[in-house]
């Protein structure tokens, strides 16, 4: 009878510690914020961050993701990461040097660069492709950018 009574009580015990899908809280879904870089009417660079709803985690992947979807004219690819910089290449960049002017690429670097040091741990960020008329390849950092 005492073993019984040991054996449901420590059932009841288990039963109750569990728990069911409707007693559990959904955690919400991560806020990330997106740089969004933009030339105000004179010609400034200015910086603006925005919720990016389809963006869950800081990582390469997702952030060079999300940067195609914006950019659709420009391929941007994940080459290595090395200490603190992170190494992307554009293997078709002739809309980038040819077709967006003088400051469209400035633009596009600077967006490239502030989103991609979100990611814990890059500092620089290594662009590789063909050099045209109107930019060349290099490694940038955020105060590459004078932004307002």
């Amino acid at each position: 009878m005492k073993n019984t009574i040991i054996l449901l009580s420590g059932l009841f015990f288990i039963y109750s510690c569990g728990s069911s899908d409707k007693d559990a809280e959904a955690l919400p879904a991560p806020e990330i914020n997106m740089w969004k870089i933009d030339q105000d009417s004179i010609g400034n660079l200015t910086k603006a961050q925005i919720l990016a709803p389809d963006v869950d985690t800081l990582s390469p992947d997702v952030i060079i993701s999300y940067l195609n979807s914006n950019n659709p004219n420009i391929k941007l690819e994940y080459n290595k990461q090395t200490g603190d910089t992170l190494f992307l290449k554009i293997p078709d960049a002739t809309f980038l040097t040819q077709q967006m002017g003088s400051s469209g690429p400035e633009v596009y670097f600077a967006e490239v660069v502030y989103n991609c040091t979100e990611i814990p741990g890059i500092k620089f960020i290594n662009l590789d492709f063909k050099e045209g008329d109107h930019a060349e390849p290099g490694t940038f950092n955020r105060e590459s950018f004078k932004l307002k």
